[in-house]
């Protein structure tokens, strides 16, 4: 029978486990093993940026991810309904596991009506609308 035969068993969990955070959580929740309203730390960051005539963006992260982490980034670009400029979000730079520079570029769309070509023009000016940001853990 040996040691573990007066222990008694943990219960199992009645609900259902709590989401996964940016952060971990250690818990108070005194059940054996692992403290049941426990948290994972996130492998993601996500946030939604809310821009005004800017050219570029860095994002610092809500939590870094550890030392050495380089995150895959994203970004991507949400205009009003109805805009029909293009928008290009590119990463500048290596994104670091605090942060990431974006580069924002705007091109105004016209139609040559007689030709049924789109054209797109330099660089009109900066950006505005939001940001839709997204960092993995690799």
């Amino acid at each position: 029978m040996g040691w573990f035969s007066n222990l008694i068993p943990p219960s199992p969990a009645s609900a259902m486990p709590p989401g996964v955070s940016d952060a971990g959580a250690l818990g108070n929740n005194t059940n054996q093993f692992a403290l049941a309203d426990h948290t994972h730390a996130s492998k993601a960051r996500k946030m939604i940026a809310a821009i005004t005539n800017a050219t570029t963006y860095t994002w610092t992260y809500p939590t870094a991810f550890g030392a050495g982490v380089v995150p895959i980034c994203n970004g991507i670009a949400q205009t009003a309904a109805g805009v029909t400029d293009l928008i290009n979000v590119q990463i500048q730079g290596v994104p670091t596991n605090t942060q990431c520079t974006f580069v924002i570029t705007r091109y105004q769309q016209s139609l040559a009506s007689l030709l049924g070509l789109t054209i797109l023009s330099l660089n009109t000016g900066g950006f505005t609308g939001n940001l839709h940001l997204i960092a993995f853990e690799p």
